[in-house]
């Protein structure tokens, strides 16, 4: 023992000492008042609770030891090495005082506040023999508190836990004021699992505080955010997360968490639209009647009927965000859905309820187990590059268990490649001082007294918060920390701790706690740990209703929940901790075949499918050898698999297809044939839903080989061709099947054709001589032989596109559009067949281009029928429309708007191809409207980042290149191309050529006009060279460009008015199909040509009738070029007055158009007038 003599004189620290004296009698006095007794006999008489071993909250300890000069002033106990009683007595010299109202915050903590209780060691008596508080009824520690300030004075036998100075005493009152409730408290610990830490967060303010500043950045400027919380099991992810879900509750916000699940029993793509569907039921409860209906009109407008009941299947919660009165159109199982509507789905959900006032915070914890599928639909929402979605989205993951290649690592690279703000969180095990506080706070002993004692469990646990916890439930299970009814305190003995072989694996410990449990305990334990860390009331009770696991919600009631392994509430059972479960599922030896008997016996039972399922599909399936149970199973996973494919969870459904599949016998193509035939062909789509290709591609092969008829296996050759078409890849293999199907049909179709003429005049004489009402009486076709006919004619003709010359693409074109005359066909690929054939025919602008109008107008009305079959087919339809005949026969804008429109229902269905192909019609028309180039611009850049996400190169690469001419007119000094200088290349030659011809001609360079349209007479071959807006707008420019290189003397000035003259031809007859699209451009054609031809008066004429024309169709860089060019007519002619004012005219249109450069241009011709 310790002895520490001070021979010198009284310093400051004994001062220190004489005042924490003083204090602690003080104090005494204060509280004991008129109860205050001498005592003068031995101590309190020995609890024999002390010694009873079968008590798991009583321990012998060791306790502070007292410093002392000689052994022979106190009799000490053998056994422990302390003092149990005096060898003196003194009188007491304090007079006694009254009880003030200082123990008002005694009663903050009440008489039965909680589980964690304080106290500590009892001190050595001091001479003065005061009543310890404690036997009179106060808290242990505050007993501690004075006693220990009271030993103060002791000098030379001063106890180790006695003050060493003022500021410590200090801080233990602070500690006991602010958290009464653990230090405060009168009532002893009940149980072992009643110590489960004080609810607070060690260490971790930095952390907290970095989710909460997120948080209010979110809510600040309603920019998503995305922050990662990493760290080993156990180090408080959830917690953190969670510790910030009351402010945020406060601040009027939405919290949602879901967990991923090493066992979990549905898929993770489920766990996140559970999250999204919980969102929904907090939007509903906490939204009035008029948000309610302003949600509802965002969605309808945004994404129609058919998304919004699609909406209300995958999440049903988002029923109640729509009025009740509100009739939802009946889907078809499984018709038009794909991974891409629903991410086109939720984005526009989490548009139509986001608010900076709620922002919404999303915690998807164990990112680690999360799927590919999961985490794309999680990035397509945060990357949403419209609106402003008002998220944090918070996900917890282990750092140890993501290695290389893990999706979780795609996951971040996808974040950070569509620029979505994102930060990490690297959690550790807290620090030594933290696990002090935490087992200070926990047993309600000061942090100084138990410093030693967490010193042990720092070491043994490297500051894990929750293996912190549990070691210290073991420690007080195995009785070497315990709870002295009579000291009423804690004691423990470092010695005992230190030899005893307690492992320093949490796993171990928790393993070693379970397997003291009885057998059934165990097994309630281990069944529940098959399915996860939570297991649902309804799945206990279907399994507890089986003579095999009768007892299961008993025991999880009477052991799992009391003994602390698991928390109950009205749905569920949840194991406190994923360790816990781990520790529980590595009780079960053969784990196959447990989980095999748990889902047989959820299969007798009925009624939950996927339970069954699952638990089923774990066992051991290859060394099953019962036929009829195999077949039972099959049935069983076709069944759970409906599901997930209706709400585009092909990942869930590829797994129970695939095992069914694994399970059909070898001959079931001969004994089983319809439900092989049904399970391989929904393989086939749930494979390639969840992007395995390949193996779709081998099932289609399968099926196509193993099929007894045509009928059987038409959906497989359409699946096995789009497959294709989409991938771009062996594009010869689909056509080659189109063409085989199409033959077996009874369609005669040769693979090369030399004359088109007969067949296409064919169809062009049936057309004349049929009316509108004969085409749009035209019923719906019940024969599904025919309507397979327009399918495959469908496929061939993309296809065709692909891979063969124009003429046996236009033969194909004409063929579909005869059968489906002919046939009176009447299906949702009529409309297809029809403006088709008009688009074919609207090459040049002759009696064909009139014929064409007519029929694509019809097939235009036809898909105006309100069908859901019909919408999905529209984005294919209004692109061909709009390429071409549209373009020629409607205003721009309204033929941009259409576009956009397409787009729109592209992106809803999930079409991702044909909505790329609609929104670069749609961009190419808004230039030519003359949009203005900096609202363009924006949208421009807002799409490059989609497309980006999406992987559309090819749209990317055309966005490019119109954000170029763009960036050009505007005058950007940082061309906006080089953000994607590797998409260039990939862009369309022709596509590429026409906008390079736009920028060219409004930038000026007159000679590259020039030159262009010379290389534009070569393209003879080019489809680009057909579309009816590109080589009219060609012909334009062309023609202005020529009379700027007469007006400037250049060349030969015979060439430029021939040049001019063909040009005016062009225009002239496209101005019959349009005058709003091309009248205008032809007055102005027309004005120069007079101009140069030196009929003034006539030119002046038609350069105001091209002005006024120009803002009739609101073609606002049209008008300023007509100003500008009559101007220059004028300044011929020395009108400068004339000329100045069209000058100005022509730079207030180009300052509306947002062109800088055309601006600036114009203002320099102004300035050398007026010099």
């Amino acid at each position: 023992m310790t002895v520490c003599v001070n021979t010198a004189r009284p310093d400051t620290s004994e001062c220190d000492f004489m005042l924490c004296h003083l204090l602690g009698v003080l104090l005494h006095f204060l509280f004991a008042g008129s109860r205050s007794e001498h005592i003068t006999g031995r101590g309190a008489p020995k609890d024999d609770r002390d010694n009873d071993p079968s008590r798991v909250d009583v321990i012998k300890v060791n306790e502070p030891s007292m410093k002392k000069k000689s052994a022979d002033f106190f009799r000490l106990d053998e056994r422990s090495g302390f003092c149990n009683e005096p060898i003196y007595e003194r009188e007491n010299p304090y007079p006694t005082v009254r009880s003030v109202d200082f123990s008002h915050a005694i009663s903050i903590a009440g008489h039965g506040s909680g589980a964690d209780h304080s106290s500590h060691t009892r001190g050595p008596q001091d001479n003065a023999r005061l009543s310890p508080l404690k036997d009179l009824g106060y808290p242990t520690s505050l007993s501690q508190l004075i006693t220990n300030l009271v030993h103060c004075s002791l000098a030379l036998f001063r106890p180790d836990d006695s003050y060493p100075s003022l500021d410590v005493a200090i801080n233990d009152m602070q500690i006991m004021l602010q958290k009464p409730q653990l230090f405060l408290s009168l009532d002893p610990p009940s149980t072992v699992n009643a110590f489960m830490g004080s609810g607070q967060l060690y260490g971790r303010s930095n952390e907290i505080a970095a989710v909460t500043n997120a948080y209010c950045r979110v809510a600040t400027s309603g920019i998503t955010e995305a922050i990662f919380v990493s760290g080993f099991s156990g180090c408080g992810k959830t917690r953190l997360v969670h510790s910030i879900f009351e402010s945020v509750n406060v601040a009027g916000g939405y919290t949602v968490t879901q967990k991923f699940d090493e066992m979990q029993s549905s898929s993770p793509l489920t766990v996140v639209l559970s999250a999204f569907n919980e969102l929904c039921n907090l939007v509903a409860q906490s939204s009035s009647e008029t948000c309610l209906m302003e949600i509802y009109e965002k969605l309808a407008s945004a994404i129609g009927a058919p998304n919004l009941a699609f909406l209300t299947r995958i999440l049903p919660n988002a029923r109640r965000l729509l009025p009740s009165h509100i009739t939802l159109p009946q889907l078809n199982s499984q018709a038009g859905i794909n991974f891409n509507r629903l991410c086109f789905t939720i984005q526009h959900l989490m548009r139509a309820i986001s608010s900076s006032s709620k922002v919404a915070l999303l915690f998807l914890d164990d990112l680690q187990w999360a799927d590919a599928m999961s985490l794309k639909l999680v990035q397509g929402v945060l990357s949403d590059v419209r609106g402003l979605n008002c998220l944090l989205f918070v996900g917890g993951f282990r750092e140890n268990e993501v290695d290389q290649g893990h999706v979780l690592l795609e996951f971040f690279h996808a974040l950070s490649a569509s620029e979505v703000s994102s930060s990490v969180i690297r959690l550790n095990g807290i620090s030594a001082n933290d696990v002090n506080s935490m087992i200070s706070d926990t047993l309600g002993v000061f942090p100084r007294l138990c410093k030693d004692l967490s010193d042990v469990v720092f070491r043994k646990t490297n500051g894990n918060p929750f293996f912190t916890l549990e070691f210290l439930r073991s420690l007080i299970t195995h009785n070497l920390v315990r709870y002295s009814l009579r000291d009423k305190c804690w004691k423990w003995n470092l010695n005992e701790i230190n030899a005893e072989n307690i492992t320093d694996n949490v796993l171990h410990l928790l393993t070693r706690k379970m397997n003291v449990l009885s057998e059934s305990n165990q097994t309630a334990l281990k069944v529940a740990s098959c399915f996860g860390s939570i297991i649902s009331i309804d799945i206990v009770r279907k399994l507890s209703s089986t003579s095999k696991y009768s007892s299961l919600q008993t025991k999880l009631d009477e052991t799992a929940v009391k003994e602390g392994f698991m928390d109950r509430d009205d749905a569920s059972y949840r194991f406190v901790h994923d360790k816990v479960r781990e520790a529980a599922y590595g009780l079960i030896v053969d784990k196959e075949q447990y989980h095999f008997d748990l889902g047989v016996a959820l299969q007798s039972v009925g009624g939950a499918i996927f339970a069954a399922a699952n638990q089923i599909n774990r066992g051991p399936l290859p060394l099953l050898h019962d036929d009829s149970r195999r077949i039972s199973i099959v049935h069983l996973n076709y069944e759970a698999s409906t599901k997930p494919m209706d709400c585009s969870d092909f990942t869930a459904a590829y797994s129970y297809l695939n095992s069914a599949v694994s399970l059909l016998p070898h001959d079931s193509w001969t004994t089983d044939y319809d439900l092989a035939l049904k399970c391989h062909f929904q393989l086939a789509k749930a494979a390639y839903g969840c992007g395995q290709a390949k193996r779709a591609q081998q099932i289609c092969e399968e099926i196509i080989e193993s099929g007894k008829c045509l009928e059987d296996t038409l959906e497989t050759y359409s699946l096995l061709v789009s497959m294709i078409c989409l991938a771009r890849k062996d594009l010869p293999l689909a056509f080659k099947t189109c063409l085989k199907v199409l033959n077996l049909l009874g369609e005669d179709i040769p693979d090369d054709v030399v004359d088109i003429n007969p067949t296409v005049n064919e169809v062009k004489m049936f057309v004349q001589n049929t009316s509108y009402e004969y085409l749009l009486a035209m019923v719906d076709e019940t024969s599904s032989r025919k309507i397979s006919v327009m399918e495959f004619y469908n496929h061939l003709v993309t296809v065709s596109f692909l891979v063969k010359p124009r003429r046996i693409c236009h033969y194909y074109v004409a063929r579909w559009a005869s059968f489906c005359l002919t046939h009176k066909v009447a299906c949702k690929y009529t409309p297809g067949a029809l403006v088709s054939f008009g688009s074919m025919l609207s090459r040049d602008l002759d009696e064909d281009a009139k014929l064409a109008c007519r029929i694509s107008k019809a097939g235009m009305m036809m898909l105006s029928r309100n069908d859901t079959a019909m919408i999905q087919q529209l984005p294919v339809v209004y692109s061909a429309h709009y390429m071409w005949v549209g373009s020629l026969t409607e205003p721009i804008q309204s033929a941009a708007a259409m576009s956009k429109h397409a787009y729109e229902i592209g992106m809803q269905t999930g079409n991702l191809s044909h909505a790329a192909f609609n929104l670069s019609i749609m961009l190419a028309r808004l230039l030519y409207a003359g949009t203005n180039l900096l609202k363009l611009k924006n949208d421009l850049e807002v799409h490059l980042k989609s497309a980006k996400q999406h992987s559309q190169f090819i749209l990317l690469a055309n966005l490019v290149k119109i954000l170029e001419v763009v960036s050009n007119l505007i005058g950007d000094e940082e061309a906006k191309s080089s953000l994607y200088p590797e998409t260039i290349r990939q862009t369309d030659e022709d596509f590429q050529f026409t906008f390079e011809m736009f920028s060219s001609f409004y930038l000026g360079h007159t000679e590259r006009v020039h030159y262009k349209s010379k290389l534009w007479e070569k393209l003879e071959d080019s489809e680009q060279r057909k579309v009816p807006l590109h080589f009219i707008h060609t012909a334009f420019f062309s023609g202005i460009a020529s009379f700027r290189l007469y007006s400037y003397g250049r060349k030969d000035s015979q060439i430029h008015i021939k040049v001019l003259a063909k040009s005016l031809s062009i225009l002239e007859k496209a101005s019959q199909f349009s005058e709003w699209n091309f009248k205008n451009k032809y007055l102005l054609l027309n004005a120069t040509y007079l101009s140069i031809t030196d009929k003034k008066f006539n030119a002046e004429n038609e350069f105001r009738a091209a002005i006024l024309a120009s803002r009739a169709s609101k073609f606002v860089h049209e008008e300023g070029l007509a100003c500008e060019l009559a101007a220059m007519h004028h300044v011929k002619r020395d009108n400068n007055a004339v000329a100045l004012s069209l000058f100005r005219q022509a730079k207030a249109c180009y300052k509306t158009w947002g062109s800088r450069v055309k601006e600036v241009h114009i203002s320099s011709l102004i300035d050398s007038i007026q010099e």
